[in-house]
């Protein structure tokens, strides 16, 4: 019995065992998803965060969590969500995530394994992460990558190789592979043929590069010595294509005009060359008035000096007596005063009589006067006899037996 029962009892075990290595083995992913023995983030006072990133590359568990180029923890599980890694952190006691930071994938070194590396915001203002808590996607930042050239036949090779994930530093096979394209298809190649056709030119030449080399330095120690000249020129060509674009839609019409101008002329062409024939005789006969009468207008400009001068003597008394010539003859100064409105106010003495008029008026025609020219009596008929003993005319009454004038 004891033999048999030491038998069941490895049997057992044996049984134990395989249940337990086919048990492991579904679900085995290599020697990094086994927790490591005093890994970092699995001790006393750890805790745990995630961060949701669109790629997590060749990221495993028990990777090395850095920050600040020091390590503070390390990588637990890695999972999928919704097309995403969701990798957990697990991080040491006393480690301050703040809150808005993001995580970013990289290589320790250069054929290193990889790391996970908290990129902290520039200036933390909302605490800092707690266990459970996640670090989202959106905190990942905008990812620079080589544009796919937009030309028929390109020269890179652009395909997703060269093209670097959110939240994932370039690998050294992305850096090698863009590299390539550079290399291949950026025009390098070319060097060789540029150094070649360089010394083409230049092969035979030295003297004539050796001379030109200080007249280069002359060149631009005088645009040196000009830079001011210079910046106001670019400033004056700033300030005239600033009014150009103000004056737009004035030059955009001139433009449009300008046709119709143009026709304008050309149908004008014989009008035109005859105005500049006519203006051609006009200067040849100008020029003959002048050289003809040169010394007469000598003279003349010899002696409007001194009256000139004495215009300029005379000062303001000569400008403020002309105001009366156009008010003649009221003073400018009254008018205001005489005129208002549509009516003049004024008291006239107006004397018409024969011997007013023979006095006045008359008196420089003498004996060639008309007999028939005496005035206001001579058409009434009768004299204003008051008038003549100084009385007032228009008060004083004509007299009915006033004789009859002579001559009629």
């Amino acid at each position: 019995m004891t033999r048999r029962g030491a038998v069941m009892r490895r049997l057992a075990v044996a049984v134990s065992c395989a249940a337990v290595l086919a048990t492991s083995a579904c679900s085995f992913q290599g020697l990094n998803s086994l927790p490591v023995p005093g890994a970092q983030g699995t001790g006393d006072g750890s805790f745990r965060v995630t961060a949701l990133i669109p790629n997590a590359a060749n990221l495993v568990q028990n990777a090395p969590v850095l920050m600040n180029d020091a390590t503070v923890g390390s990588v637990g599980a890695i999972t999928v969500r919704d097309w995403k890694a969701l990798v957990t952190l697990r991080l040491n006691k006393g480690t301050r995530i703040p809150v808005g930071s993001h995580v970013m994938v990289g290589i320790t070194s250069v054929l290193g394994s990889l790391n996970l590396q908290v990129v902290q915001p520039d200036s933390p203002t909302q605490g800092f992460l707690r266990d459970g808590q996640e670090i989202p996607a959106s905190q990942c930042p905008t990812q620079d990558n080589i544009a796919a050239p937009t030309t028929a036949k390109p020269v890179a090779d652009i395909t997703s190789a060269q093209q670097v994930a959110q939240c994932t530093y370039p690998t050294v096979e992305q850096v090698l592979s863009s590299l390539s394209v550079v290399l291949n298809g950026g025009g390098l190649s070319q060097i060789g043929d540029v150094i070649h056709e360089l010394n083409a030119t230049l092969g035979g030449r030295q003297e004539t590069i050796r001379a030109l080399i200080p007249r280069l330095t002359t060149l631009v120690t005088d645009l040196d010595r000009q830079r001011g000249n210079i910046i106001s020129a670019v400033e004056g060509l700033d300030r005239l294509s600033s009014s150009f674009n103000a004056q737009s839609d004035t030059i955009d019409r001139a433009l449009a005009d300008g046709p119709r101008i143009l026709k304008v002329l050309v149908d004008q062409r014989v009008h035109l060359t005859d105005t500049l024939a006519s203006v051609g005789r006009l200067s040849r006969n100008t020029d003959d008035i002048l050289k003809a009468n040169g010394d007469d207008l000598t003279t003349i400009v010899k002696n409007l000096v001194p009256v000139l001068d004495q215009l300029q003597a005379s000062g303001k008394s000569l400008t403020q007596s002309l105001n009366i010539l156009v008010t003649f003859p009221f003073a400018e100064s009254v008018i205001p005063k005489i005129v208002k409105g549509d009516y003049v106010n004024a008291v006239i003495n107006l004397d018409l009589t024969n011997g007013r008029l023979s006095r006045g008026v008359f008196a420089s025609i003498g004996a060639a006067a008309p007999s028939a020219v005496y005035g206001p009596e001579a058409v009434l008929g009768s004299p204003a006899g008051a008038a003549k003993r100084g009385a007032n005319p228009f008060t004083a009454p004509l007299r009915e037996d006033a004789p009859e004038v002579k001559g009629r």
